[in-house]
Formats: C-alpha cells, sequence, structure tokens
C-alpha cells in the first residue's frame, strides 16, 4: 500500500519545463440550447517559461440540431497555464479558433466563417514521465459572421505528450 501511494504522489517535474513541447488532442462534447455537438482538436505547443505554453490547435466538428447538420473546420492560438509539480496537475485552458462552417437542412445548404473562444479549468492526470490524460470542463461560445452562434458548458477529455529537449534532438533518449 505505501508503494502504490508513494507512486502516486511522486513529483514529477520536467514535463512542464521551458522549452519543453506538448503535442496531443481532445475530444470535446459540447451541450447548450436545443444542440449537441461532438469534435476533435488536435494540438502542439510549447513551453515559453516553466508551466506556461502556446500554441496552436485544430478543430473538426460535427453538429446536429434537429434537421440541421453543421460541420465545422477551425484553426487558432491557445494558452495553458498548470499549477504545482506532481503527478496531477491542475490547469487553466483558453483557446480562440477562426471557423469555416458548412450547414445543410432540407431547405437550405450554406457556408459561413466564424470563431470560437473556450474558456476553461481542468486537470493533466500523468500516467507516466510524459504523458497525461487530462479532463477540461469551461464555457465554448461560437459566433458567426451572417448569424448569433451558440454557447454552453463543454467538456473535454483528450491527452497530451510531454517532450524535452533531450528528445527532440536525440528520440532515442530518455
Amino acid at each position: 500500500m505505501t508503494i502504490v501511494l508513494a507512486g502516486i504522489f511522486i513529483t514529477v517535474n520536467a514535463q512542464t519545463e521551458k522549452q519543453n513541447w506538448l503535442v496531443g488532442g481532445r475530444i470535446d462534447l459540447n451541450t447548450g440550447e436545443n444542440s449537441t455537438h461532438i469534435g476533435f482538436s488536435p494540438s502542439a505547443g510549447v513551453f515559453v517559461i516553466d508551466n506556461f505554453a502556446i500554441g496552436a490547435s485544430f478543430l473538426i466538428d460535427y453538429n446536429k440540431s434537429g434537421d440541421v447538420k453543421a460541420t465545422d473546420f477551425g484553426v487558432g492560438p491557445f494558452l495553458r497555464y498548470y499549477f504545482t509539480k506532481g503527478m496531477a496537475k491542475p490547469l487553466l485552458h483558453a483557446s480562440v479558433s477562426y471557423l469555416s462552417s458548412k450547414y445543410k437542412s432540407p431547405a437550405f445548404s450554406t457556408t459561413n466563417n466564424g470563431s470560437n473562444i473556450l474558456a476553461a479549468g481542468g486537470v493533466a492526470i500523468f500516467i507516466n514521465e510524459n504523458v497525461s490524460i487530462e479532463v477540461l470542463a469551461g464555457y465554448s461560445r461560437t459566433k458567426y459572421k451572417d448569424f448569433e452562434g451558440s454557447g454552453g458548458f463543454n467538456l473535454g477529455i483528450g491527452f497530451q505528450v510531454y517532450l524535452n529537449q533531450r528528445q527532440l534532438k536525440n528520440p532515442t533518449s530518455k
């Protein structure tokens, strides 16, 4: 029991240090007023200071509300800050994405541009020194050029792979 508890609380420091990279993705489930969507967001970033990363994410979403179907593609920057040292690190995440959306219903089909913002908090749970599973919960809002979008609670589950400078220069090193 002591060994298991010690393993849970071992401090892992190297993942979120300056100049390290994170690469991963997230699957989202968003519920709002009369809408539900599922999306995938691959991302990559670099730690500019310890615990603070900036990067870019891509967004691929499929939405359906009644007879209306929408497909969104997006790209944009993100900011992320990790708190504490250890195997479970609380974090704050913010992102803005430019969107291109295609809508289809029995009555019409159109393409529109817009933006999405996400402000969330969560936790990265490290399953080993270089990989974490993360849960993010927050608020997501989408707005389009030609019409009002939607907003609501956002729950995302994802993973990240953390690469330090030594691993980037020599992929066979630990």
